[in-house]
Formats: structure tokens, sequence, C-alpha cells
């Protein structure tokens, strides 16, 4: 496994690198963000360890280009900023998970043997639809298709993912709890304001799309009150609570 690290201190990012390398891994080093980022993009690496804060940029911004940049690989984000709203950042700009400093190298391992432990998509999993809706998971890409041409959903990070968990379960209802957990990896840290903002920004993106591709029987994400939420096949379906 090829890893990217980029971490500025560097007694730190030494340790970090040199234990890796004991455990088999292949490991580049960037110091700071321009370097990473240039790294990133340039190489097909298997998962990137990012700081938050960096010289010459941010870990958030960096990992925001990257996924704007089509890369989807595993990214686990180190940070000595311990309050909820930067550990929810994070993992909003596109971090799939974040440990904070000071850490045990054992546990730097572990959470990243789990996240590559991802499995690859099939092609079946790769591209799924709902009515004009199809997202390819692949690319991060979501569409809607219709009389006026395929117009894409401009979605930022944490939308495409309650899109993609949403549209994989078309039709269920799933929990505040579940979609926590899914979209951004422990719902312990997510307050129900940032659940409620992110589905209003997804709605309003399908809205935008339905509207551009004068798409038919577009599905809604419905509100399922107590519950949570779903999104609702044209068939059927209600109009979703205020």
């Amino acid at each position: 496994m090829w890893i990217l690290l980029i971490e500025d201190e560097a007694r730190l990012a030494g340790a970090v690198q040199r234990g890796l390398e004991e455990e088999g891994y292949r490991v580049d080093l960037a110091a700071d963000a321009e370097a990473g980022e240039r790294l990133a993009l340039a190489n097909a690496y298997d998962a990137f360890v990012v700081d938050w804060r960096l010289p010459r940029g941010d870990g958030k911004t960096l990992v925001e280009r990257v996924r704007a940049a089509g890369k989807d690989q595993p990214v686990l984000m180190l940070t000595a900023l311990a309050d909820v709203e930067h550990r929810v950042a994070g993992l909003d700009a596109g971090a799939d998970d974040y440990l904070p400093k000071p850490f045990a190298f054992e546990e730097l391992v572990a959470r990243l043997r789990a996240l590559l432990r991802r499995p690859p998509l099939s092609d079946v999993e790769r591209t799924v639809s709902v009515g004009p809706l199809t997202i390819d998971a692949e690319r991060r890409r979501a569409t809607m298709d219709g009389p006026g041409g395929e117009a894409v959903l401009t979605l930022r990070p944490k939308e495409y993912a309650l899109l993609e968990v949403l549209l994989r379960s078309a039709g269920d209802a799933l929990s505040r709890t579940v979609l926590a957990e899914r979209v951004w990896g422990d719902a312990l840290y997510v307050t129900d304001n940032a659940l409620d903002v992110t589905v209003s920004g997804l709605r309003q993106r399908l809205a935008d799309a339905e509207g551009a591709s004068r798409a038919a029987r577009a599905p809604r994400v419905e509100t399922i009150r107590g519950v949570g939420y779903r999104l609702a096949p044209a068939e059927g379906r209600a109009e979703p609570a205020p």
C-alpha cells in the first residue's frame, strides 16, 4: 500500500513514516499543503494521512481540492483541534476519519487499516439510478436526465454522500442516526442542524437539476416525521414536510 503523509512537524512525520514503513507500507512525505496537493494529484496513492494545520494552506482545504479533482482514496485527518465543530468540518470537507493529537501510533495504524479494507466498487455498485437521477460512485458524480439534456448536480462532499446513501436505499426511511453514521462516520459528533442543513442543500441541488433538465417524475427527499428522511421515487410520493 502506498501512503501520502502530509505533516509539517518533522519529528512526528519522521516517526510516523518509519513506523508505517516497518508495517510494510510505502510512504511519501510532504511538509506543506502545496507540496501535499501536488503529490496527491500526481500519483495513485492508496490513502492520504493529512494534518489539519499546515504551512502554505490547511488540511481541510487540501482535502476539498483533492476530492474536487476526483480523488476518492480514503483520507485520515490528524488534528490537534479537539472541538466538535472542527471534527465535523474535516469530515464535511471529504475526510473519511480523523485522529486527534496526541495519538498512539497503534491507533493510527488500526484506523488506516480499517479505511483500506473498503472494498472496490463493482460495476453494479458503481452506477445507481432512480428515475432520471443517476450517480456514478467512482467519479462521485450525480446527474439528472430530461428533455432539456443532462444536468450535473453541483454537490458539496457531504451532500453527495447523503445523496448516495439515500439513493442506495431509495424508498426506505433512514433514521437521523443512521444517516449521520453513514455520511459523517460518527453520529456522536453530528448535530441535528448539520444534517438538516445538508438535507436542505441537497434538496435545492435536486430542484435546480430538475429545472435545468426539465426531468419528469424526479425523486424527492422526504421528511419522515419522528424518524428521518428517505428518497422517494416519483411513483406515489408525498410532498416533503417543511
